[in-house]
């Protein structure tokens, strides 16, 4: 896919984003957030929150007032050590991707972990693809030499994703997440290493 590098200036540096054109043919637009997509950015979690099992959260405990996602989306500009992208289709958001150091210490440098979320009737399009490429480039320049995540072991859409990308499953979480109904999911932690060797 070809992307069209489109940048707008901030006060401290260029506002990052890019355009990419999906499977059916749409745009899509990858970019950091802005303060005007502050009640935007709460109504998406919220409805992804509800559409599948396999995030952190139960529907509604996603609990930032406007005020709170303002001041995370402000932080985001003056923060290098993570990337925070949301994507828009026709103008509304439907998938977000932040990457980050795991700890600011010195031995922990060389990870970053990575979460991730596409709104479900957007799965298929290669959205998701799109923006783990993104978070692996982001660690490529930071010189992260291993990219770490955790996925429920049932998503196999997602861990099929994230194989086709090099990542591998070193283990596997029993009981990592326990639902309201009491139920449980299990989670695999899988590692890309980056331009190193696995030991």
């Amino acid at each position: 896919m070809e992307d069209l590098p489109m940048c707008n200036h901030d006060v401290r540096t260029e506002m990052y984003q890019k355009e990419y054109e999906l499977k059916d043919g749409r745009q899509l637009v990858i970019r950091m957030p802005e303060l005007r997509d502050a009640q935007a950015l709460i109504d998406y979690m919220k409805e992804v929150d509800c559409e599948t099992k396999f995030l952190a959260r139960e529907p509604g405990e996603f609990g930032f007032t406007l005020e709170q996602e303002e001041n995370f989306i402000s932080g985001l500009t003056t923060d290098d050590s993570k990337q925070f992208l949301i994507a828009e289709v026709e103008g509304q958001i439907v998938a977000n991707c932040s990457v980050g150091f795991l700890s600011s210490n010195r031995r922990y440098l060389h990870r970053a972990g990575l979460g991730i979320s596409v709104k479900q009737d957007k799965w298929g399009l290669g959205i998701g693809r799109i923006m783990m490429n993104e978070s692996i480039s982001w660690c490529k320049e930071k010189g992260v030499e291993q990219l770490e995540l955790e996925v429920v072991t049932n998503n196999e859409r997602a861990v099929g994703l994230y194989k086709s990308l090099g990542f591998d499953i070193y283990g596997t979480k029993k009981h990592a997440l326990r639902y309201s109904d009491d139920t449980y999911a299990d989670e695999y932690f899988m590692i890309l290493f980056l331009g190193t060797m696995k030991e």
